[in-house]
């Protein structure tokens, strides 16, 4: 039976850890949440928001990549190895610290995210993407006709109109546009389903105000 309220030994003491919601077996807890957005901050450059709409957004986010996760470890899918973990990281670091080192520390430090954090949310990040293409791109058929007219009237401007070997260059990358929209249409088909079809729970207090 899942708990209501949670004790974890966290950075500078001892301190209550509400439940936020649970998923199916997977419980979500307040902490979580508030990791879940100053990583998000963290890899987009903002300062993390916090109020009871932000955390609200964050676990909607979190059940989802909640039944991901499920979903994945019942059909046993691989998970990225290490290196290709540490080499996202030091893309990270690269795009947005411009691979310095000292920034980076700081920014952590600043945004109260580890670094064994940091490379948790990686992982999970390559591992989700990687199972969205597996899972979902085989489906995927786009119709010739399909890619011309995007060609002719949603393609840029400059391009549209010109001559067939035009057309063959901007080919790839109007198939994969259109196929990640696909991509994206079956997903959050498939996650609509599957989250009706699992038992989520919501603690609402969590939501109604700061951290306590």
């Amino acid at each position: 039976m899942i708990q209501v309220l949670l004790l974890l030994l966290l950075t500078g003491g001892e301190v209550l850890d509400r439940l936020a919601l649970s998923v199916g077996d997977e419980i979500i807890t307040e902490q979580q949440l508030l990791l879940y957005l100053r990583t998000a901050a963290l890899l987009n450059g903002e300062a993390s928001k916090e109020s009871p709409a932000d955390k609200r957004r964050a676990a909607q986010k979190l059940i989802e990549l909640a039944l991901i996760r499920i979903e994945m470890q019942t059909n046993r899918y691989p998970l990225p190895g290490d290196t290709q973990i540490r080499a996202a990281l030091e893309e990270v670091k690269k795009q947005r610290f411009g691979g310095d080192d000292v920034t980076y520390k700081r920014a952590l430090a600043q945004s109260q995210v580890g670094e064994a954090e940091l490379l948790d949310s990686l992982k999970w990040q390559l591992a989700t993407l990687s199972f969205i293409d597996f899972r979902f791109r085989p489906g995927v058929q786009i119709p010739e006709e399909e890619i011309r007219d995007y060609f002719q009237y949603d393609y840029p401007k400059e391009f549209a109109g010109r001559t067939k070997n035009v057309y063959n260059q901007a080919r790839p990358e109007i198939l994969e546009l259109l196929t990640q929209q696909r991509i994206d249409n079956l997903l959050d088909r498939w996650l609509n389903q599957t989250e009706a079809a699992t038992r989520v729970r919501w603690v609402e207090s969590v939501f109604e105000g700061g951290l306590r």
